[in-house]
């Protein structure tokens, strides 16, 4: 973007298109396209920015979308649709069928992408070798602007686009002819986009725009080269095709970072900001396009409320060993914040994977022990410093759960450090998260070698890309058929059971499919009649859950679950308050000035062992208790009794579903007899019961019932989709008796 461009041919038609897997705008950078469309519009053309929110339930409600789209697009008569990536071709194609002249643009910012059929010309396709020519260059927007301009200029005037330098033309699919980005022209002007977007989304009801992109430097500091490592030692590509040759294996940015001076950086991005504000005040959060922004962090939060911008959240990315070696760094910049009244976020670690062999495989240079180390200073930063620094609450920092050489140990390691750590807080959709290839890619010259490519993904799966909105991917296979099954278990699972309980359900995948003996062609059926012994069980428990007669029902409440903050802040007073662990006497006592029903704990029975625990707690204000148990019956028997002697009349022993009980399933009833419980609930932890036992499950579950029956025992049933962390319902004691 050197200078200002005007009109000196027929104005053009221009429909930057952004697409988004779900009703979610993530971390994809918007004013990109505003940018784009200002230029254009500053050259005399017509152009608009359309957000487009797909359902992401790759059917009717994605259909329908589409359908929109393309009827949008045929409104609006553009000539030109341009795009930073395609994950769902149909709307586009059916577009451009529609007249000769219509063209379809891919504008290639930094990210992997490639060639589609649709696809006319690509902007940015070919960057060039760094000056050492170790890997290519990266390449700004500015750049990308400057080509994509000089190709709409190129299209108005009946032009050849493959005469624009820094643009590929595209036939059937293929690049024809490429030359490489030029420099930038000249002195860089700001960054001032549009941010009045159109938008396409069910009902019409597109989510609120708070977050923004602003750019500063270009690139990927990290440069390690993977041919050092045994996985990437014998590996070459093609000579035509550019491939990020340093860096992590699976990213397209490393080895080449812009290194601009810190004050032309800051200068840029207030400017950037100050227009973000004035033009789109509902901005609360800006992410820095900028893998070293640390460096100037700091100055630029002070420099920024110097010129008058609000105060803002400024999400930034940073390794996790970079995060530990400038941690001053990172604490000068939350100081700048709170003088300011701002918030700085890590919003981007690429942690990857917590297995080792993972990390080694991704050439990320780092281990589980650096990156656990670096979460411990993030939390200790949140803890100390809650109002001017965060690392948890964007959750955009990067997982890659599965590629092609995954073992189910593998999984099973990531996911037990995952829970034993709580690292929870740092992800969504764990089990999603998948290796997605690209010819510019180390990674996929290594699949390529070992046979993980394939022709076509299988029938329902549509790869990585179009699930989380990113450009379509080449399909590949899982090297190892139990992690076939593992991937298709936990599939099957997720669409069942939902996210509440997806480390338990991985768990259980990655211990199923680690001790299964069948082969690739297997995979189906054994998934299969897993997941049919599931669906029966689940079914089993709702029933349950949902009977009029035998054994009797136990007598609860509705509760709010969740974190003690957000019954603090919710618009209706809570009736019923229910508790996690940690339990402690300051919690209850704040939930009791709340909740109108009472305030209930889910903690384990040998908590309450010592009946001063139990005695301060019911003085704080407690009223029930579910009670999860132990190893020791004893000990537990003890805790049951304490809270009774101190008064907390509601309380529910649960009778978890695991591979232990089956053995004895009516052992636990028997035990309940004993003590003053006033119902019992039964749940399923499916890590602990084993995807293989679900069948036997029922046969148990049978027996608690019938059990309980006999015994005229009060019985709760948890759906499966809850596993062990139900907390909706809190025991009461029944108004008059059952």
């Amino acid at each position: 973007m050197a200078a200002a461009y005007t009109r000196a041919v027929p104005s053009v038609r221009i429909a930057l298109v952004l697409p988004y897997g779900a009703r979610s705008d993530g971390f994809f950078p918007d004013t990109f396209a505003g940018q784009l469309a200002a230029d254009a519009r500053a050259a005399g053309h017509h152009a608009e920015v359309v957000r487009v929110y797909y359902d992401g339930d790759r059917g009717a409600g994605d259909a329908a979308i589409a359908a929109r789209l393309a009827a949008w697009l045929d409104a609006g008569g553009f000539d030109v649709v341009a795009l930073e990536r395609v994950f769902d071709p149909a709307p586009i194609a059916a577009w451009k069928a529609g007249a000769p002249h219509r063209r379809v643009v891919l504008v290639v910012r930094g990210d992997s992408i490639e060639p589609t059929p649709e696809v006319d010309a690509i902007v940015g396709w070919r960057r060039g070798a760094t000056r050492a020519g170790h890997t290519r260059r990266a390449v700004t927007v500015w750049q990308i602007a400057d080509a994509f301009a000089a190709l709409i200029a190129a299209l108005a005037a009946g032009d050849d686009p493959a005469m624009v330098p820094g643009v590929a033309t595209v036939v059937a699919g293929d690049v024809a002819h490429a030359s490489p980005l030029p420099p930038e022209a000249g002195p860089r002007r700001a960054v001032a986009p549009v941010l009045d977007h159109a938008a396409i989304a069910s009902g019409d009801a597109s989510p609120p725009i708070v977050r923004r992109t602003v750019f500063g430097n270009a690139g990927c500091p990290y440069a390690a080269d993977p041919r050092a490592l045994p996985m990437y030692r014998d590996l070459a590509w093609p000579t035509d095709v550019e491939v990020a040759e340093r860096g992590c294996a699976f990213c397209s940015l490393g080895g080449d970072y812009e290194r601009r001076a810190d004050a032309e950086v800051i200068a840029s991005l207030v400017a950037q900001a100050a227009h973000i504000a004035r033009h789109a005040p509902a901005t609360r959060e800006l992410v820095l396009d900028d893998q070293h922004a640390l460096r100037y962090l700091a100055e630029l939060i002070t420099a920024a409320a110097a010129a008058g911008v609000p105060p803002l959240r400024w999400l930034f990315a940073a390794r996790s060993d970079t995060f530990l070696r400038e941690r001053p760094r990172v604490e000068a910049a939350i100081t700048a914040a709170a003088a300011t009244g701002a918030t700085v976020e890590l919003y981007l670690t690429g942690f990857e994977a917590w297995s080792d062999a993972e990390l080694a495989r991704y050439n990320k240079g780092t281990t589980v022990a650096e990156q656990l180390a670096a979460v411990a200073a993030m939390r200790a930063l949140a803890a100390n410093h809650p109002r001017a620094f965060a690392f948890a609450e964007a959750k955009g920092h990067s997982l890659i759960l599965w590629n092609p050489w995954t073992t189910p140990r593998d999984l099973a390691q990531s996911i037990a450090t995952i829970r034993a750590h709580r690292l929870t807080e740092l992800f969504t959709e764990l089990g999603r998260n998948r290796l997605r290839l690209y010819p510019d890619l180390p990674i996929y010259y290594a699949a390529a070698r070992d046979g993980a490519l394939v022709d076509a993904w299988p029938d329902g799966d549509h790869g990585a890309g179009r699930g989380k909105g990113y450009h379509a991917e080449r399909p590949w296979r899982f090297l190892d058929p139990r992690t076939a099954l593992a991937w298709r278990l936990a599939d099957g699972l997720r669409a069942r059971l939902g996210r509440q309980t997806e480390l338990a359900q991985l768990a259980a995948c990655a211990a199923f499919a680690e001790a299964w003996t069948g082969g690739e062609a297997d995979v189906g059926a054994a998934a299969a009649g897993v997941l049919a012994a599931i669906d029966a069980l689940a079914a089993r428990l709702t029933a349950l859950a949902r009977r009029t007669g035998l054994p009797r029902r136990g007598h609860q409440v509705r509760a709010h679950a969740g974190s003690l903050e957000a019954a603090i802040h919710a618009t209706t007073p809570p009736g019923a308050i229910v508790l996690d662990e940690p339990i402690t006497t300051a919690r209850v006592e704040a939930a009791a000035t709340l909740a109108r029903d009472g305030v209930g704990v889910v903690a384990r029975a040998a908590a309450f062992a010592d009946p001063a625990v139990a005695r301060a707690l019911a003085a704080a204000g407690l009223t029930a208790a579910s009670l999860r148990p132990g190893p020791d019956p004893a000990v537990d028997a003890a805790g049951v009794a304490a809270l009774a002697a101190a008064g907390v009349r509601a309380l529910e022993l649960r009778v978890p579903l695991t591979a232990a009980t089956l053995a004895a399933p009516t052992a636990p009833v028997a035990r309940a007899r004993a003590l003053p419980i006033t119902q019992l609930r039964v749940e399923v932890p499916l890590d602990e019961l084993g995807l293989g036992d679900a069948a036997a499950a029922l046969a148990a579950l049978d027996a608690i019932v019938a059990a309980a029956t006999h015994h005229d025992l009060a019985l709760e049933a948890s759906p499966l989709d809850a596993g062990d962390r139900l907390a909706t319902w809190m025991p009461v004691v029944p108004s008059t008796p059952p």
